[in-house]
């Protein structure tokens, strides 16, 4: 009895630590999880963000050492790098002009004005992948040098699923598919960084659906 015991210790032993491995891969599994579900899930990333008067979402934290750690985190994960205010100022538009969410479904008109910054781009992600939208067009923004502007330097963007004339940016083809807006201003002048987000921001307009 005394060598059976004696053979069966290794064995116990070798149990025990695949036992505990298990448990700590258990364990850093299930903290993992809950980490990707605080950063992803549950709160938006736009949260902790700023709502102008016009609807746009505002935050002069990214890129700064201004943002907490989950700030940070939420930013990599659902959008590509923050470069700091005195860089760029962003600006997210998930809704239009009368706070209906943006979506697939329906047709928009963006209409804007002249904004004191060296260079400006407005961009249109797919809000579920964070992702541009494939289109034939290969367009996922206009930017401040290439979209035609009227004589006073005011500008129209049309953002639909259905091809359009004009300055057409696409959204999804599938039904029903959120997106949002990116307005970014780079180098903007102390005027407009000090008075953002109080700045004259383009108006999302919905003409149909």
């Amino acid at each position: 009895m005394k060598q059976t015991t004696a053979k069966a210790r290794p064995l116990k032993i070798v149990v025990g630590f695949v036992i505990s491995i298990a448990a700590a891969a258990t364990g850093a599994w299930a903290g993992y999880d809950n980490a990707k579900g605080l950063i992803r899930g549950g709160d938006s990333i736009f949260d902790t963000f700023k709502e102008t008067e016009s609807g746009w979402l505002f935050s002069d934290d990214i890129g700064s050492s201004n943002a907490s750690l989950l700030e940070r985190a939420r930013i990599a994960v659902g959008g590509p790098l923050g470069l700091s205010s005195s860089e760029v100022l962003y600006f997210i538009a998930l809704n239009d002009s009368e706070g209906r969410r943006l979506t697939s479904s329906c047709s928009y008109v963006v209409t804007g004005v002249p904004i004191d910054t060296r260079w400006w781009s407005l961009t249109l992600y797919d809000s579920s992948t964070q992702n541009y939208v494939e289109n034939t067009q290969n367009r996922s923004s206009w930017n401040s040098a290439v979209l035609p502007k009227r004589k006073d330097g005011s500008w129209q963007i049309i953002v639909s699923a259905q091809s359009s004339e004009g300055n057409w940016l696409p959204s999804q083809k599938i039904a029903d598919q959120p997106f949002e807006l990116n307005l970014r201003t780079y180098n903007p002048s102390d005027k407009t960084r000090q008075a953002a987000p109080d700045i004259a921001l383009p108006i999302v307009e919905r003409t149909g659906c």
